[in-house]
């Protein structure tokens, strides 16, 4: 079986035979062919179904985030998203996806209401990329300061910041709380192993009138012992332009 080329690829591929897997991003079709956009994590590339070619009709009815697997070959050209195209020779739908209902220029309500189909945008694709940077930088800078990742409960008997900012929740009959942070836990840790970081949600029940306030976010926190006020500050400043050059 003919492996995988994944679209961020195609520039190397310049004259040769591939097979793409991914979701329609866009299509146009005309009486003799049809122009289909194909995404994939990685990239777009335009690829051409002429008539004749296999799955053709298919192409033609297909909508957009309709899964595709084809083959073809790559040639290079300027007029086309990312300077390539797919002349395509097998069209093979995986699955016809119904009427997209996210169009250009949407509300912000239905974007959130269709959250599970908006993640798929070129927006919000970038955003995870960026966050999945950032989160290997946070770990990449600790580790290499000799930092060790400790994991702490998300479920708590107790408050660190303030009790009237609690997330509730009844546990086999007792009363427990949705965690604000590892805070009490790091500290008795940081006895153990003197330089330790965790990254995972904390929950903050206060009210708040502003769209930009978060009850639940992901927090990285680091508790060390042995350190300075001047080595806290040494070391904040160092993972923020160590995450900013990432």
């Amino acid at each position: 079986m003919m492996e995988r080329t994944m679209i961020g690829e195609i520039g190397r591929k310049d004259g040769k035979h591939v097979k793409l897997q991914g979701w329609i991003h866009r299509t146009r079709s005309q009486k003799t062919m049809s122009f289909v956009v194909l995404r994939d994590s990685s990239g777009i590339v335009q690829c051409v179904v002429k008539e004749g070619a296999r799955g053709f009709a298919d192409a033609q009815k297909a909508l957009i985030e309709s899964s595709v697997e084809l083959t073809g070959t790559v040639r290079k050209d300027e007029r086309a998203p990312g300077g390539f195209e797919v002349q395509v020779g097998d069209f093979r739908v995986i699955g016809f996806a119904e009427d997209f209902p996210i169009k250009e220029q949407q509300s912000p309500e239905l974007l959130l209401d269709n959250r599970h189909l908006w993640v798929r945008s070129q927006k919000l694709l970038k955003t995870f990329k960026v966050r999945s940077t950032i989160l290997g930088a946070i770990h990449g800078y600790f580790r290499e300061k000799g930092f060790y990742e400790i994991q702490s409960p998300s479920i708590t008997k107790m408050a660190c910041e303030g009790g009237s900012t609690l997330f509730e929740m009844k546990y086999f009959g007792e009363k427990a709380y949705l965690t604000q942070s590892w805070q009490l836990h790091a500290e008795a840790l940081a006895a153990s192993l003197e330089r330790i970081y965790c990254i995972a949600p904390s929950f903050r029940a206060e009210k708040s009138r502003t769209k930009h306030h978060l009850a639940e976010y992901w927090h990285a926190e680091a508790e060390m012992a042995w350190f300075s006020h001047e080595d806290s500050l040494k070391l904040q400043e160092e993972l923020v332009s160590h995450i900013v050059s990432e």
